[in-house]
């Protein structure tokens, strides 16, 4: 008497697409966990909506009822050349800040000496850095309250320069082909 025993022939292409399929879970595991320590960022999707290329801000213009979208790379760039860059020790001498204030963005704490960008409609304090990446990230309010980082007037004189530039380049541009 013994065991009984039945052999099945499994095919060569079953075989290979099980341990095709092991070995891609494996990696799938590997770059979760890689991804949750931190060591590795996937790619950014090519139809993912932060793209900045074609994205618009919409800002009410004061003179008219209706909002302008404004291309978001041109409210980043107003953005960062209008936003005073100022060591956060006097920040703190003129509004009375903490001496222990942290950045919301980074969560480390702001010394004397960081330089910082000082907002004008609040008064929340960021690293110069934190906030430069927030808005090369696209984003154009403050990252605690989402008040605009410039008063919509500001915005909108420079989008206004900014176009303008652009439509005398063109203009320029076609005057040298032709």
């Amino acid at each position: 008497m013994g065991f009984f025993y039945l052999a099945i022939k499994i095919p060569q292409a079953i075989t290979i697409t099980i341990f095709a399929n092991i070995a891609s879970r494996l990696v799938s595991l590997l770059l979760s966990a890689l991804s949750h320590l931190g060591l590795f960022k996937s790619p950014p999707d090519p139809d993912d909506y932060t793209s900045t290329a074609g994205n618009y801000v919409l800002i009410l213009d004061g003179s008219s009822p209706s909002l302008l979208p404004v291309p978001v790379h041109v409210v980043t760039a107003s953005i960062k050349n209008k936003v005073p860059i100022t060591p956060y020790s006097d920040f703190a001498a003129r509004f009375g800040g903490a001496e222990n204030t942290v950045c919301s963005v980074c969560l480390d704490s702001v010394h004397a000496d960081d330089p910082i960008r000082e907002l004008r409609n609040c008064r929340h304090v960021f690293h110069k850095e934190c906030l430069d990446r927030w808005v090369d990230e696209g984003q154009v309010t403050c990252p605690l309250c989402r008040s605009m980082l410039l008063p919509p007037k500001k915005l909108l004189s420079s989008a206004t320069a900014a176009v303008e530039t652009a439509a005398t380049a063109t203009a320029t541009a076609i005057d040298t082909v032709t």
